[in-house]
């Protein structure tokens, strides 16, 4: 189920420098961003942010796939789990 699509807050292309390797730049340093062995890096640095300040929002027990590409964010939460069994009184 696709809960969201978002666009980007400021979708004007950014100032790239010509040296930039992948021609990608970050939306809130205009700094480019390169491919190669730094990936790993900024995975974790992703990682990081998403721990501290999106986890909380995520339903318990249900998969949440987070998917940004051109500036547009979206967002798909899987299926709900079974829910929990309330013993009868």
């Amino acid at each position: 189920m696709k809960l969201a699509t978002l666009p980007a807050a400021n979708t004007a292309p950014a100032a790239c420098s010509p040296g930039s390797v992948s021609g990608a730049c970050s939306p809130r340093s205009r700094v480019p961003v390169p491919d190669g062995p730094d990936d790993e890096a900024q995975k974790h640095a992703i990682a990081t942010a998403v721990w501290t300040d999106l986890l909380w929002l995520m339903p318990p027990g249900r998969t949440v796939t987070v998917t940004v590409r051109d500036g547009r964010v979206a967002v798909e939460l899987g299926p709900p789990g079974p829910m929990p069994e309330t013993p009868a009184h």
